[in-house]
């Protein structure tokens, strides 16, 4: 377990000195081709309430996806991260009710009352990278391994093709996800 955790955190490092390099431009026109295939999956296409996390440092941008759930009247619920790395599900109407947390990133005030999990009907998760089997690199902290054993819908990771591998180091407590998204193609595997 503990070499998996090593291999994991040394293979985070490099593809995070990768994305660095992106291109600021070229993310901005790969995510937007990435969240135009992601709003043409029938699952999302159905959903009520969608969870969507706010990108940030170099993460597929989401700012103009979570627009457009919104403008589709979508219920759009963001994360809000607390201590010991869990996430509260918050509600937002607006891009201009978030703010800046601790953390650096955009999330919502603290006084915003968080909601139930259960009422989402589909998630959208980052990743630093995905595999080709269905695993999911996330950025160390657990958060959303955490959050996704506990919601019931399908969720999707999205990631750059070129962050994409065939496979990727895991632990027990790694969350296989349901569909991966890339700017080029969707890959399904378990199904909720």
């Amino acid at each position: 377990m503990e070499q998996i955790a090593v291999q994991k955190k040394a293979l985070r490092s490099q593809l995070r000195r990768q994305r660095k390099q992106l291109d600021p431009v070229a993310l901005l026109r790969e995510s937007a081709a990435l969240c135009d295939r992601l709003l043409a999956l029938p699952e999302l296409e159905k959903a009520h309430t969608v969870f969507c996390y706010v990108s940030y440092g170099g993460e597929v941008e989401t700012h103009r996806l979570i627009q457009q759930l919104l403008n589709k009247g979508k219920h759009v619920v963001v994360p809000r991260c607390r201590e010991n790395g869990i996430m509260d599900c918050v509600p937002i109407k607006a891009l201009s009710e978030l703010c800046i947390s601790a953390m650096g990133i955009l999330e919502p005030a603290q006084n915003v009352p968080a909601m139930d999990w259960q009422t989402v009907d589909f998630a959208i998760v980052p990743a630093v990278a995905c595999g080709e089997d269905g695993s999911r690199l996330g950025q160390g902290g657990g958060y959303y391994d955490r959050f996704l054993e506990q919601v019931h819908c399908p969720f999707a990771a999205i990631c750059l093709e070129q962050f994409l591998l065939p496979t990727l180091p895991c632990e027990p407590h790694d969350q296989t996800m349901n569909i991966i998204v890339t700017q080029q193609r969707v890959l399904r595997f378990e199904e909720v």
